[in-house]
């Protein structure tokens, strides 16, 4: 009986470890997908990634959107303080930690490059998710300097 109660406890740390990465893996694939949909601020279908009220903290401010019309105006706004031949964005670094079954925070370092495929740029930071109708949403970014960028436990 000992035995069986072992194994028993084997499978369910397993079982949770996997699932933890499932989660995780899960999460990571959005970033990719919030990145290439970012490239193209006119054809974005943002309500697939965020979540509202989502706020974008920056030092003195925090921005706040109740929608995907005020979500737009946000990442308008951000759009206009990058380089006029600013092509994308790539992930350099991201690390994701679960920290309950609906929220996940994601620290991410990233580069933008111009039109040249020269990065001019490099930042990080910090995405907080909540998982809402079982799907991983952004509801908050904090930009960080790319010093800050650290990796959970």
């Amino acid at each position: 009986m000992k035995n069986l109660r072992n194994i028993f406890l084997v499978l369910l740390t397993i079982n949770i470890v996997f699932g933890n990465e499932i989660e995780k893996n899960k999460i990571l694939n959005i970033m990719v997908d919030i990145n290439y949909e970012l490239i193209n601020p006119k054809k974005q279908d943002l309500d697939i990634y965020f979540d509202y009220p989502f706020s974008y903290n920056l030092e003195d401010q925090t921005l706040f959107a109740t929608n995907n019309r005020e979500l737009k105006k946000i990442f308008k706004k951000i759009r206009k303080g990058f380089k006029k031949d600013y092509s994308y964005s790539d992930w350099k670094k991201m690390n994701v930690k679960l920290l309950n079954n609906n929220i996940a925070i994601v620290n991410a370092m990233f580069s933008r490059l111009n039109k040249n495929g020269v990065t001019y740029y490099t930042g990080a930071a910090m995405y907080i998710f909540r998982k809402t109708e079982n799907k991983w949403k952004v509801f908050s970014i904090t930009p960080l300097k790319p010093y800050n960028y650290f990796e959970f436990d």
